[in-house]
């Protein structure tokens, strides 16, 4: 890992949680408009159809040649679709879909992990800029509510609004983009291996996997073992720099 001078993370599994879980969230919300499901059952499907809206498409996504093509239309499609698979048997799917929609878009709804507000403030004192990098829609910006440093960090490429899905090369040209620096001066901070790192390398950008449960295994191949929180990455970046700060490039900030 080389010098850096943009951290960006990954949102969701990185710095926030949905609280109560998504499984709990769905029958919670599910059972009020008649659905018989167990909670063990709602987070088994979940799981499935989420998988297959992303390698099998979904009514309403997008077209075959463009599988990460999106916007915040095809997102409501692809939660409309999610939804319906998940609670077949609701009364009222479109009440039950507008309603984890919205459920899903409140700061209320969500929770940060323990170490972001200790962990990302350390970094951006320490010299580096920070930015989020999302698979989510416009309701990112009031989730982001969660948290009052979440919010202070205004460079946000959230897929909905680039067009693009990670693992695109859109979406990360749309990173680099926002960064406004040549690529490899940018780390990708992510829990996801294949989106968060494998894609971002693929672009240029440096990457490390952020894997909050202890029990996974690095990345195939991967030559850098997993963190296991943000407290890890202040570390790592402490021990390589002697201190937590970026080597300024040594080309002029015009403009």
């Amino acid at each position: 890992m080389s010098d850096c001078q943009w951290l960006v993370f990954d949102a969701v599994g990185t710095l926030i949680d949905p609280n109560p879980s998504v499984a709990m969230a769905y029958h919670t919300l599910g059972t009020q408009f008649g659905s018989q499901l167990t909670v063990h059952e709602v987070g088994q499907r979940f799981r499935s159809a989420f998988r297959r809206s992303e390698q099998d498409g979904f009514p309403g996504g997008p077209p075959i040649s463009q599988p990460w093509k999106t916007s915040d239309e095809i997102e409501q499609s692809r939660w409309r679709w999610i939804v319906r698979e998940v609670l077949p048997d609701v009364r009222d799917h479109e009440g039950c879909f507008r309603a984890l929609w919205d459920h899903f878009a409140i700061p209320a709804s969500w929770k940060c992990f323990d170490d972001v507000e200790r962990s990302l403030p350390q970094l951006s004192d320490s010299g580096y800029q920070l930015a989020i990098s999302t698979n989510f829609d416009d309701r990112l910006h009031s989730v982001l509510d969660v948290s009052s440093y979440l919010t202070s960090i205004k460079h946000r490429v959230i897929s909905a609004t680039v067009g693009f899905r990670k693992p695109s090369a859109e979406f990360y040209a749309a990173v680099i983009q926002e960064c406004g620096c040549p690529a490899e001066q940018i780390l990708m901070v992510g829990d996801n291996f294949e989106y968060d790192v494998r894609a971002a390398r693929q672009s240029g950008l440096q990457a490390l996997h952020l894997d909050r449960d202890s029990g996974h295994a690095a990345g195939e191949a991967d030559e850098s073992p997993p963190l296991r929180s943000l407290t890890d990455l202040v570390r790592r970046l402490r021990n390589r720099n002697g201190i937590a700060r970026p080597i300024r490039p040594t080309t002029p900030d015009i403009g």
